[in-house]
């Protein structure tokens, strides 16, 4: 088994413009304790998710309002204590 410290998504619609991932995982260790997500919608969880959705969810309408939501194409994990306790 291979552990690895770090995980880079990339889903198939993704254009690549650099090599060079520096930033991302200076990004990734030192401004966000792990985990980066580069695709910031310009809605809230509330306006993608059916109403009925709630039924199963462990998060209110009221919350999913206030909480912002990110795309899923481009992700960087980091092994980090953050993320293992998330």
């Amino acid at each position: 088994m291979h552990i690895h410290e770090t995980v880079f998504w990339v889903d198939a619609s993704v254009r690549m413009q650099t090599s060079n991932l520096e930033q991302v995982y200076q990004r990734a260790v030192n401004r966000s304790r792990g985990l980066v997500m580069f695709d910031d919608c310009a809605h809230n969880i509330f306006m993608a998710t059916h109403s009925q959705m709630y039924r199963y969810l462990p998060i209110t309408k009221d919350l999913a309002v206030k909480v912002g939501m990110y795309g899923a194409s481009v992700i960087f994990i980091c092994r980090s204590k953050e993320v293992r306790n998330a």
